[in-house]
């Protein structure tokens, strides 16, 4: 590979913002360090900056203990910065062999100060100091490396505790004050609590670095970050574990807490650093007057850190720690998170516009997540109880995949997948769709067995998002049905009790969160008070009820996975979603994007779909259906009670409407009419679940059915209660629509079907003749999802990538080239509901705007949570 006038031999590493190669210079004959920005971060303005700033610090730097930068090269295949080549080990590779004596080990950190004191002089702060980032050459000359995260020294400001903090994170937001940059282990206390922070921080990460050269171990150490930060706020290292001759007076300048009383100037500590045995000029004025400052502040340091050290706690206080993970611009949240359970490791999935989601895994003491290669379509992640591997449901299978890398693995098929967990015992626990109960499976592989059966009855329809508990007899899962609540399900005896039954506010996915061993509580979502708890004891399941909220602005799912998106490890580290479905608004959009607004209210709209008319809507706020009256601006009630009500449909003629319901244990076709004169009355009732999409004017019904096997598949139902299957296959079939004008041949009248599989890996839109379905035609070849007539059949609108597009539709059935209209990013689109609607005269449609605050792009991490009301989260969101 060749990059400009260098030939690039061989990988030397790999890291957050890149990777690290080896390189000849063919015109100077001489080896380079090239580090190259992978074309995925191409168009990642962030990443850019922070590539573009390394390159400028280091070009205003000149001192022989910093790393030369050579140049930055550009191509349209990559962007990489050309450095001096450093041989040799780095310092952590060292430190692993042991422990260095003093008069190794100062020499070293001498070079150490120098090249910081260079840097700080021409305003520079590292802010990433640490072992790994310093090479020793095979002469002894030390370098520093990677100043990606530098940046010039500003005036001290004040600190938000509100504001954006990750201990191991370089964020699109990396530049805030009150983050927190670095690797734990190294970090200033201030740079810890968020706080703004000056050349100090590097002066405190220096004494780390030298402690750990002559210990051998970290000044600071713990298990996890967690323990770590709290260390670093509230224990002193062990000063006994330093070897005679160390310079321990000096250290405890570099580790003094409170910044106001540490070393303000490592060119001092440089100075200082040269021992007896390095006779030397004198040194420059200035720093001759502050060597012999920093001696007369010796007896005041052992001062105070002898009143340290007698007012340490006899035991680490756990102190909380907040802050985000923000997603790159245009993606979004689309699953529930899940948390290692010793709260190391996080995996989430994200989607930008219509592409397959991907799962994501962030290392906590790592800058960046990384992706699962062959992970598609993933949702719903779990990991293992050892946090080695993560399992998750994708493209129609429960899969896992190594967390260390590597492809993953399929293991059995789950066409609409509910939930998995992973138990001690190294099997798997999971709901393949609505209706296969709980099935359990090695997790090495092999042949599902069943643990639980619905009935559509007294036993629901549903048994979901099972959870594993401490001591590994019992599962804590979800039913849905004519019973409804969290249930715990004995493994032993494969019996199940209710131990927190679905109320009418809450939602019915109870989350266990162990505080204790077996001794915790259950986590449901209320829309109006958050995520509340109910006490809950593992090892004595019994009745309870959730009374107290903990958390707020935590993102749920109404529909798909009924629960907050939320995960608690073991180790209380809390990680959520943030946002708040509740914040979306009924508009018009027009065919170039202009908005209209219906309105001021705010719901957790859901659904709105335009009467044949287009004077009235059927509109979904949660799980009930609403008849919103478009001249008047009033609505009223169509559904009331416990049940939930989805996918409206209304009849040709616009007096009644058809939806799907679980008012009867499963997912069944009613139809009611629009005035409220009767109550609904069931059109289809069958095994699994079905779903309207369309209707003809003769009361031909287009439906959904998914099956435990085959998914999603498409039927109809015709006016005398006959079914015909349409389209059954292997795949999703989905989101069907009649063509709303007949053409007539010599079969006689005949119309198209559009509808979405994702036969192809991806959702496309698809066109096939009804009725006989015997010519077919593909619509989409870049991904769609949503298909919409227009009122007269010749276009056809559907979501593809960032944008609503329109095609037009010819008799045959072929289609013209998809034309923009506006962005679709504002606005609520989901392939499995009803979102949105031409209007009948095609100048604008009827939608769902996702206003501030409604979009899930952001995953909160609360490190030591105590598990009670998080203030902070609660104050964000008035």
């Amino acid at each position: 590979m060749r990059l400009g006038v260098y030939d690039i031999v061989a990988p030397i590493g790999e890291g957050g913002m890149g990777q690290v190669y080896r390189a000849t210079d063919s015109r100077l004959k001489r080896q380079v360090a090239i580090k190259v920005l992978p074309p995925s971060f191409a168009t990642d303005t962030d990443r850019l900056a922070r590539f573009q700033r390394e390159a400028e610090v280091l070009a205003s730097l000149n001192h022989p203990n910093i790393a030369s930068i050579y140049g930055l090269e550009e191509s349209e295949a990559m962007t990489a910065l050309v450095m001096e080549l450093v041989d040799g080990d780095d310092l952590s590779q060292r430190i692993a062999r042991g422990a260095m004596p003093p008069d190794e080990a100062v020499p070293i950190a001498r070079q150490i100060a120098e090249a910081l004191d260079a840097a700080h002089e021409q305003g520079i702060i590292h802010r990433d100091l640490k072992p790994a980032n310093i090479k020793v050459r095979g002469d002894g000359m030390v370098k520093v490396l990677d100043f990606g995260l530098a940046r010039a020294m500003q005036p001290a400001a004040g600190s938000s505790p509100n504001l954006s903090m990750s201990p191991t994170i370089a964020t699109p937001a990396m530049t805030q004050m009150g983050m927190i940059l670095g690797t734990a282990a190294y970090m200033a206390p201030e740079q810890a609590k968020g706080r703004a922070v000056d050349k100090r921080a590097d002066i405190w990460a220096f004494g780390c670095v030298l402690y750990e050269l002559l210990a051998g171990k970290p000044a600071f150490p713990g298990e996890d970050i967690t323990e770590i930060l709290a260390a670093i706020l509230k224990s002193e290292p062990d000063w006994d574990a330093l070897p005679p001759g160390s310079p321990i007076r000096l250290l405890r300048l570099c580790l003094e807490k409170d910044p106001r009383r540490r070393l303000r100037d490592l060119g001092d500590l440089g100075v200082a650093l040269v021992g007896p045995e390095r006779p030397a000029a004198a040194p420059p004025v200035r720093r001759r007057s502050l060597v012999w400052a920093l001696a007369s502040m010796t007896a005041a340091s052992l001062v105070l850190a002898i009143y340290a050290l007698s007012n340490r706690a006899a035991t680490v206080q756990r102190i909380p720690a907040r802050f985000n993970i923000s997603l790159p611009p245009g993606q979004e949240i689309t699953s529930y998170p899940a948390i290692t359970r010793d709260g190391q490791t996080i995996a989430y999935v994200t989607q930008q516009g219509t592409d397959d989601p991907l799962l994501y895994l962030r290392d906590l003491n790592s800058f960046e997540a990384r992706p699962v290669p062959g992970s598609k379509g993933a949702r719903q992640p779990f990991f293992a109880p050892d946090g080695k591997w993560v399992a998750f449901f994708a493209q129609g299978q429960l899969q896992k995949a190594e967390v260390a890398g590597g492809a993953p693995v399929r293991l059995a098929e789950a066409g609409n997948p509910m939930g998995g967990t992973w138990s001690d015992d190294n099997t798997i626990i999971y709901a393949a769709s609505l209706g296969s109960g709980l099935l359990r499976l090695p997790a090495s592989g092999g042949r599902p067995t069943p643990l639980t059966k619905p009935d559509g009855a007294a036993n629901g329809y549903a048994h979901v998002f099972p959870q594993a508990l401490p001591g590994g007899s019992r599962v804590l899962f979800t039913i849905w049905g004519q019973t409804q609540g969290n249930a715990v399900l004995s493994l032993d005896s494969h019996q199940w009790e209710m131990v927190l039954p679905l109320t009418a506010t809450s939602f019915g996915f109870g989350i266990f969160d162990a505080m204790r061993g077996t001794t915790g509580r259950l986590l449901v979502t209320d829309p109006s008070a958050g995520v509340m708890a109910a006490p809950f004891d593992a090892a004595h399941p019994a009745p309870t009820s959730a009374d107290r909220t903990v958390l707020a602005n935590v993102f749920y799912d109404v529909e798909n996975e009924a629960r907050a998106w939320l995960a608690v490890s073991d180790t209380r580290t809390a990680v959520y979603v943030a946002g708040n479905p509740a914040k979306t608004s009924l508009v018009w959009v027009d065919r170039e994007g202009k908005i209209e607004s219906l309105g001021k209210d705010q719901e957790i709209y859901r659904e709105a779909i335009l009467s044949p008319d287009g004077t009235k809507a059927v509109v979904r706020q949660g799980l009930d259906l609403w008849i919103h009256d478009l001249q008047r601006g009033a609505r009223s009630p169509l559904t009331s009670g416990n049940a939930s009500n989805m996918l409206p449909v209304w009849s040709a003629d616009g007096l009644r409407v058809l939806f799907a319901s679980n008012r009867g244990g499963d997912w069944d076709i009613y139809s009611q009419p629009v005035d409220g004169s009767r109550p609904a009355e069931a059109l289809l009732k069958r095994p699994s679940d079905q779903f309207p999409y369309s209707t003809l004017p003769d009361g031909t019904v287009l439906y959904a059915e998914i099956h435990p096997k085959t998914a999603r598949d498409l039927w109809t139902l015709s006016p005398d209660g006959k079914t015909t299957p349409f389209r059954v296959s292997a795949f999703n079939d989905a989101e069907a629509r009649f063509s709303p004008v007949a053409s007539s041949g010599p079969g006689g009248s005949s119309r198209w079907v559009a509808y979405s599989s994702d036969e192809s890996g991806r959702n496309e839109i698809y066109l096939q003749s009804y009725p006989g379905g015997t010519k077919r035609s593909a619509v989409s070849n870049g991904g769609g999802s949503q298909p919409r007539w227009s009122s007269d059949g010749k276009e056809l609108f559907y979501v593809t990538g960032d944008a609503v597009v329109a095609v037009d539709v010819r008799p045959d059935g072929s289609v013209g080239a998809p034309r923009r209209l506006f962005d679709r990013s504002n606005f609520l689109l989901n392939y499995r509901y009803q979102m949105y609607q031409a209007a009948p005269d095609g100048k604008r449609f009827l939608m769902i705007r996702r206003d501030a605050g409604s979009v899930p792009r952001q995953l909160n991490v609360i490190l030591n949570w105590s598990g009670d009301l998080d203030r902070l989260a609660q104050s964000e969101t008035k």
